[in-house]
């Protein structure tokens, strides 16, 4: 869960009233002197331009895809971010670049964009084609068989902690084969931290089941289970508040999302999918064994609710045992997820140390990790419990705690609460400056709507007062449950791009009939 809503800002042009005609006698005031670095842009500019031209002339599927995906990724070398000025510039140097070239190579890379790109690039890019081909401007023959590769064979790498794993997979492309490898994060919500792309499929295989570490395992698995364990943390990769990938993962990403869409479904057979029973079985077993002897008499109470913490967010991801932890993961749960989370009693923060260092040494048990891994583990846990208590007295996460108001016990399903926390976040996303702030309490939810919405400017018939008052019953109504008609028309619209601030907006300005009585009531 994100400490911060940050809000999204314009593009530096915009800002500075580019696009506008400067008055006159101003023209040297908004027009500044291009330096050695736009010079130099410019040119990596045409480097990739160029390769990109060679790549598609070259008539090789694989190389024109990287070629164009490695164009499209341009802006994040240069530190941009902003989903709308790197659709502004696929839009601009390839869409339109490849339509003025009004020959072939142009159809080609257009129809190479419409199977790597966004939806809103994959759109672009077919008006355009459809201009070409309404020419009689045609792609080549081999631009028929982009993207379609046959898959070939699947292997996991992970670690015995179960903080990381890389899937690898093969394709043959015509008459070669190559591989797709993805790094994935598990100590958080599964998320792709690295993307690769191997010319040699055979050697990526090699490289990946060969020479494990010392805590390292591999195994070959299904194609379904491959596409399973991939799709969602690249499409987690994709967003705008996924962790940074580096450029070339990023050049790779569009790449790798093409070919898991040519993995077979069915992933759900072949994985364990753990059930709130196995988690509370697994609860039981930690506090009847030796492990946990000393930590239950000292506090039977407080050694169960962190017991359940733990087993609960070890067991939130298909596939993974209720008793999965590992350095990273410990660290992510402690210094991330219960401060974020857990309004803590006295007792629970005051038994902290004993109840978690019991259940790792319980944990490590039970998975068979051995001395040297159980040792790796508990290294952990003082440096892990050492800066527990700045996390936990961040305002930040104190603000935080309030999303999980009367949601958050130790026994809720994560991933529900992970799902209810979000909704939260739509509603009432957290201000990036705010003084100590308790969103639990409805009067300090009525300010943040106050300071969102009391300067715009209200529909027809409302006053600013009426106004405000119905965001705030939209947002009451949406910061309750999901279960209501205003979320399902809260989702809708954002579903059809409306900004969130807009849908709220749109939303408590509209009838009764279409938002649900109970909105409009202040139910």
């Amino acid at each position: 869960m994100s400490k911060k809503n940050k809000a999204r800002r314009r593009p530096a042009a915009v800002q500075a009233g580019a696009g506008r005609p400067a008055p006159a006698g101003q023209a040297a005031a908004v027009t500044r002197p291009r330096s050695r670095m736009d010079e130099q842009a410019d040119e990596i500019v045409q480097q990739v331009l160029s390769s990109l031209w060679e790549g598609v002339a070259s008539g090789d599927p694989l190389r024109a895809e990287l070629e164009t995906a490695t164009c499209m990724a341009f802006p994040y070398v240069l530190g941009q971010r902003d989903p709308n000025d790197i659709e502004s510039f696929i839009d601009t140097v390839l869409v339109r670049g490849a339509l003025r070239r009004r020959n072939p190579d142009g159809a080609a890379l257009l129809r190479l964009l419409m199977t790597l790109g966004t939806a809103q690039t994959r759109r672009a890019a077919s008006r355009a084609l459809a201009e070409l081909t309404g020419e009689g401007i045609y792609p080549p023959e081999w631009v028929t068989e982009v993207g379609k590769a046959t898959p070939r064979q699947a292997w996991r790498r992970f670690d015995v902690f179960g903080d990381d794993e890389a899937i690898a997979v093969t394709f043959g492309y015509g008459e070669t084969e190559h591989g797709i490898v993805v790094q994935v994060d598990l100590a958080g919500i599964p998320v792709a931290t690295a993307i690769g792309v191997s010319s040699d499929g055979t050697k990526l295989i090699e490289a990946i089941s060969g020479n494990n570490e010392e805590f390292d395992r591999s195994e070959q698995i299904s194609l379904a289970e491959a596409g399973g364990r991939m799709l969602r943390p690249l499409d987690r990769a994709a967003r705008e508040d996924s962790p940074k990938l580096s450029p070339s993962s990023i050049a790779y990403l569009p790449v790798a999302r093409s070919r898991v869409r040519r993995l077979p479904d069915g992933d759900s057979g072949s994985r364990t999918l753990y059930t709130a029973a196995d988690r509370a079985a697994a609860v039981e077993e930690f506090m009847t064994s030796p492990q946990a002897a000393e930590a239950v008499a000292a506090d039977e109470e407080s050694t169960r609710f962190w017991a359940e913490v733990l087993t609960g967010y070890s067991g939130r991801i298909p596939g993974e045992p209720p008793d999965q932890v590992g350095p990273r993961k410990l660290a992510h749960i402690l210094l991330g997820h219960v401060p974020n989370t857990f309004a803590l009693s006295p007792a629970q923060r005051g038994h902290l140390e004993p109840a978690v260092t019991a259940w790792v040494r319980w944990s490590a048990d039970r998975r068979d990790l051995g001395e040297a891994g159980t040792a790796v583990l508990l290294e952990q846990v003082p440096r892990v419990l050492g800066r527990f208590g700045q996390a936990y007295d961040d305002p930040d996460a104190a603000a935080m705690r309030g999303y999980a108001s009367g949601l958050a016990t130790s026994a809720a399903d994560v991933s529900w609460l992970s799902a209810s926390v979000s909704r939260r976040m739509f509603a009432l996303p957290l201000p990036d400056e705010h003084g100590p702030l308790d969103l639990a309490d409805p009067a300090d939810r009525r300010r943040l709507v106050q300071e969102e919405f009391g300067a715009c400017t209200p529909p027809s018939g409302m006053t600013s007062e009426e106004f405000v008052e119905a965001a705030y019953r939209v947002i009451e109504e949406l910061w309750r449950d999901e279960d209501n008609p205003t979320y399902e028309a809260a989702s809708r619209l954002f579903a059809d791009g409306l900004a969130r601030h807009d849908v709220i907006h749109r939303l408590a300005g509209t009838p009764a009939p279409t938002v649900g009585s109970s909105v409009i009531r202040g139910r």
